[in-house]
């Protein structure tokens, strides 16, 4: 009789114990960041393997941006909006950025996340964004970010994980 309490006390335990982060996370960036975290424990805890495992880290989000659902649920805040040229176009060149959210769960990554979009767009298409506004972006990679754009670095409290910058076109917002 004894053994079953103890066994079931354990499963409880083991119910109530704490799911990684982003577990649930349907935004396909925290997901994959989290189970690279998850797959690589001692990346944040080991200085003699930290470099190694961030040059990994850097070759898997430069790969993840080739996935169609690398923008997935991603929030971001429009930042700028500036006029170029592309290919002897004229366009608007919008700047998204992910942005910090206290009011996210603590499990979350988000908070943790930084990302930069350019996204290329038609005049029609900025008419209805507003900066500082928060947006979900669809769209096409234009153009890949740099590895050196891709970092870990320890916060104060908590690690940072920088996932580069990138260029999208054909870009389609959804306000949050």
């Amino acid at each position: 009789m004894r053994k079953l309490i103890y066994l079931l006390m354990a499963i409880v335990l083991f119910a109530c114990s704490e799911k990684p982060k982003g577990f649930d996370s349907k935004i396909f960036l925290e997901k994959e960041v989290s189970n690279f975290v998850e797959n690589n424990p001692g990346w944040t805890k080991n200085v003699n393997t930290e470099a190694e495992i961030t040059e990994k880290f850097k070759h898997k989000m430069i790969n993840l941006s080739n996935e169609g659902t690398f923008l997935t649920d991603f929030p971001f805040q429009l930042v700028s909006i500036s006029d170029t040229t592309v290919s002897d176009q004229a366009v608007k060149v919008a700047i998204f950025k992910s942005f910090k959210d206290q009011a996210r769960p603590k499990e979350s990554l988000l908070n943790q996340l930084e990302l930069e979009i350019r996204g290329i767009m038609s005049a029609d298409q900025v008419t209805n964004l507003a900066i500082d506004k928060k947006y979900t972006l669809k769209g096409m990679l234009y153009k890949q970010g740099k590895r050196a754009d891709v970092k870990f670095f320890h916060g104060a409290e908590i690690p940072i994980y920088t996932l580069g910058k990138y260029t999208f076109w054909n870009i389609e917002t959804k306000a949050l």
